[in-house]
């Protein structure tokens, strides 16, 4: 399994916070069948600390992980916090994509949308970039309306799925709209989004929730968002996505009460 969404680098950001809980991230994700990780700091610290800087302080986890016996391939990418000049800012070098390739990963705020979403991710694709929408779930605005996502679905966004979500580890809703986002093609990658050792800090665990999803949408699709493709980010190849506009229920005042 590949997980390409991960805050492994001691003492950035909310990640862990020194090389001996790193060590055991990378303990836990091999145990768990984890065999490629991309680290995936955000991107104010990335910015600050800048690329040569980063590739050091990966470094610097790879060596710690390897002297303890641990084999999981390491891959420098950045979570990017989609901004309007985002676009220009992988062009010039301030940030960078996933492993090298065309694949970028961008989060947004949980609530409101922003009103330049769709224009940002637009531009990413006329520079050349492929964008990955992290944990589409936590999204109020996907929440409400899945077919939010299916918007950008269509027009080649790809959405990636909180092994933890997909748990029921932060809410029923949440989970809800996770498996929602699966069973319609919405989301193509299952990642956990570690940033420690505990469920609170996301451990970096895949398997069970490659479990449930294979439950969701058989075992083909569900192997696919956790192997096949994040495989392609490291090959250049396209992943492909099928994605299916989602039929809301119908309007009733226990919905509106939030008792459905």
């Amino acid at each position: 399994m590949i997980d390409i969404h991960t805050h492994i680098i001691p003492d950035l950001d909310d990640g862990p916070p020194d090389m001996e809980t790193s060590v055991g991230i990378g303990k836990l994700a091999e145990e768990d069948g984890i065999t490629a990780i991309i680290s995936t700091s955000h991107s104010e610290e990335c910015a600050a600390v800048g690329f040569t800087g980063m590739h050091l302080r990966l470094d610097a986890v790879r060596k710690a992980w390897a002297a303890e016996g641990l084999s999981i391939r390491l891959a420098m990418g950045v979570e990017i916090f989609l901004r309007p000049d985002t676009a220009s800012d992988l062009k010039s070098g301030r940030l960078w994509s996933l492993a090298g390739s065309s694949y970028v990963l961008v989060e947004l705020p949980n609530q409101p949308w922003p009103a330049y979403t769709e224009s940002a991710l637009f531009d990413l694709q006329l520079a050349g970039y492929v964008p990955i929408l992290a944990h589409p779930e936590r999204y109020t605005a996907i929440q409400s309306d899945p077919n939010v996502m299916y918007g950008l679905a269509e027009r080649g966004v790809l959405g990636q799925i909180t092994a933890s979500a997909l748990l029921g580890l932060h809410g029923a809703q949440i989970q809800q709209t996770a498996e929602i986002l699966l069973r319609h093609g919405l989301a193509q990658f299952l990642s956990t989004d570690t940033h420690g050792l505990t469920d609170r800090k996301r451990k970096p665990q895949l398997a069970g929730a490659l479990a449930q999803a294979v439950a969701l949408v058989g075992q083909d699709t569900a192997s696919a968002l956790v192997a096949d493709n994040p495989a392609c980010i490291f090959t250049g190849k396209h992943v492909v996505a099928e994605p299916q506009p989602v039929t809301l229920r119908k309007w009733s005042i226990g919905r509106l009460f939030g008792r459905e």
